[in-house]
């Protein structure tokens, strides 16, 4: 019973298959109404010539002895890397009896060659109608559109077989037919220009965006980029068939290596923007020197293309590189992703609009790529995944730079703040040096050079009761001694009091300026006046950082100016101290206000508190004026 039962299951497979292999090798002919367009699926076949030397006749019995393949010629069917001949066979039969126009058309973006063979009724031997492809010039393709189109007619009742001998090699063989009546098929092609013009809109936005950013600020991402977007155009272009129509009309071979030298050119620059964009560098990256390497290598190996024209055509040479083009854009990729989520994970978040934007090109070439290897038939996305994902990272990536920017400026500010403070922190480590070298100066001339010039005095006036034994000139030297030592007492006195004023945490800020000024308008020759409007009391610090700007103002009046009068003024605002040192001096050349070590200081100072300073100055005098901020210290009423 099993037997039987395995006997019955064999005959029926066999039947299947017998029935399945007619139905393979029957050609059906489309037929011919009055409809505008016909559906080829179920009525396009195909042959593989591995010979390289079949003659149309002997293709033509080849499709009579049905060792023709069925394709679906309504969509676009990928079967890989060839280095063969195709050969695709149409039946025709006009079931009117007026004659009728149609149009034949293969939207194919690149064939090397192709010729049409019309065979008529029983005819056994083939017409050759039409040669073209993209190593013959434009201008003889049967219609001059980017598609290639072939005009047919048909008398009444005819029935007509169309071969197609379609030379690929060196690409991947893809095929798709569209057969109907010539507005209908030339109307077909006006939504693809429509939405050609939309992304070419978008590109050309993109490019002129950046060339004018380049111009404006300088920055060399947008030259890389404009530069990318340039030859991705050309891409584009060369993926819907118009390289040929538009760029390159009569340059034959060089036709077969625009796609290869764009998108090898195309994927280095896009790892150049990725990295400007990132500001990836060898000191946050560590795959920084192994991306850069990888960038030139293919910036080189993208212009091998160009020179191989210079030799015959090598099919071995095409094949290697129509599989290395492929694999390099698909690593150029991966790199790209892989060092930008370094950077993300180095907290660069802007790393994520960057994902974002080659997200949809990376899932479009993807996609385009393993469907011209032949992995996968289907196209994700329309018209095509290299043409919507560049569009779409042009989009997001454009929005992006300009985010990066808003990013940069949040962190140079941020930087600079840092930079402030630590400035600020070192210029404050500095002042406080200086201070606690002045308390200790101050201390060691006070306690010890003080105290020996003392002592020398007292010693010196134990002489005084035997004054009168002298003689006169012995009197003089002794009383020019004794004024000597009072001077240098008086001097190490102001010294030691310049150096840590005495009573400066009692006195304040503007007790402490009046005490200096006092002592000065009896050792010196300017007559100070003293002018203050001041009710609130600073941070000691920031007081005596004040007074030491006003000290070196009013040492640089008595040292170098040579006037005999001079107002300081303190006036308070709401929000700032004004301070005025004013002069009716020699005054100086403005080359020597940084020249002197003692404005230097000034300058630092007024830095440190915020402030800001002017001075003006020629031959009647010298006003020098400061304006240090209150809103920025801590301050209290007096």
């Amino acid at each position: 019973m099993r037997r039987k039962i395995s006997y019955y299951l064999f005959l029926l497979t066999v039947c299947i298959c017998a029935a399945s292999e007619v139905r393979a090798g029957e050609i059906k002919p489309v037929l011919i109404d009055s409809a505008a367009t016909y559906r080829l699926n179920g009525y396009v076949n195909y042959y593989i010539d591995s010979t390289l030397n079949a003659t149309p006749e002997a293709v033509l019995s080849f499709a009579n002895q049905g060792r023709f393949m069925d394709i679906n010629g309504d969509e676009y069917v990928s079967l890989g890397y060839t280095d063969l001949y195709h050969w695709v066979i149409i039946k025709l039969e006009n079931t009117l009896p007026d004659p009728t126009d149609l149009f034949l058309s293969i939207p194919i973006p690149s064939i090397n060659r192709m010729e049409l063979y019309r065979c008529h009724g029983g005819d056994d031997v083939p017409d050759l109608i039409s040669t073209t492809g993209d190593r013959l010039p434009f201008a003889e393709r049967p219609w001059p559109i980017r598609d290639f189109m072939f005009p047919i007619r048909l008398t009444g009742h005819e029935t007509t077989t169309l071969l197609l001998k379609i030379d690929k090699r060196g690409q991947n063989f893809v095929f798709k037919a569209k057969l109907g009546k010539p507005e209908a098929i030339l109307q077909e092609d006006i939504p693809i220009y429509a939405a050609f013009g939309f992304y070419a809109g978008i590109f050309a936005f993109a490019l002129l965006f950046n060339i004018l950013m380049y111009l404006s600020v300088g920055d060399r991402i947008h030259l890389y980029y404009s530069l990318y977007i340039f030859i991705s155009v050309i891409l584009v272009l060369d993926e819907v068939g118009l390289t040929k129509e538009w760029l390159f009309p009569n340059l034959g071979r060089f036709h077969d290596y625009v796609k290869y030298v764009s998108g090898i050119l195309g994927c280095g620059l896009l790892i150049q923007v990725m990295q400007l964009f990132t500001n990836q560098h060898a000191g946050n990256s560590r795959l920084y020197h192994l991306t850069n390497f990888y960038k030139y290598f293919i910036w080189t190996v993208g212009m091998v293309p160009v020179f191989a024209m210079l030799f015959p055509i090598n099919m071995q040479l095409e094949r290697t590189f129509f599989f290395s083009v492929n694999l390099l854009v698909m690593f150029s990729l991966v790199v790209i992703v892989v060092c930008v989520i370094e950077r993300i994970r180095g907290g660069f978040i802007l790393g994520y609009y960057y994902l974002l934007a080659v997200l949809l090109l990376i899932v479009g070439a993807a996609n385009y790529i393993l469907q011209v290897m032949g992995v996968v038939g289907a196209q994700l996305l329309k018209p095509n995944g290299i043409t919507v994902g560049f569009a779409a990272e042009v989009i997001i990536l454009s929005f992006a730079l300009t985010q990066r920017y808003n990013f940069l400026k949040r962190e140079k500010a941020q930087l600079k703040k840092e930079n402030d403070r630590i400035k600020m922190q070192s210029v404050r480590q500095v002042f406080q040096a200086q201070e606690d070298e002045r308390d200790r100066l101050a201390k060691d001339l006070h306690d010890d050079l003080g105290g020996t010039l003392s002592v020398i005095r007292l010693k010196v006036t134990d002489f005084q009761q035997k004054i009168n034994g002298l003689q006169s000139d012995e009197r003089e030297a002794y009383e020019e001694t004794i004024r000597l030592i009072t001077r240098a007492c008086d001097d190490l006195r102001e010294i030691s009091h310049s150096l840590k004023p005495k009573f400066f945490l009692e006195n304040g800020l503007i007790g402490t300026i009046q005490e200096r000024l006092s002592i000065l308008n009896r050792v010196s020759v300017v007559n100070f006046d003293f002018v203050y409007q001041y009710t609130i009391r600073l941070d000691p610090e920031v007081e005596l950082s004040i007074y030491r700007i006003v000290n070196e103002l009013i040492n640089n009046v008595v040292k170098h100016s040579c006037a005999t009068q001079a107002t300081v003024q303190l006036v308070e605002s709401a929000d700032e101290l004004v301070i005025t040192v004013e002069d009716n001096g020699i005054g100086f050349e403005g080359s020597e206000t940084a020249g002197g070590i003692g404005l230097k200081n000034v300058y630092s100072r007024v830095q440190y508190l915020g402030g800001r300073y002017t001075i003006d100055s020629n031959k009647n005098g010298t006003t020098i004026t400061l304006e240090i901020p209150l809103q920025n210290h801590g301050n209290q009423s007096c």
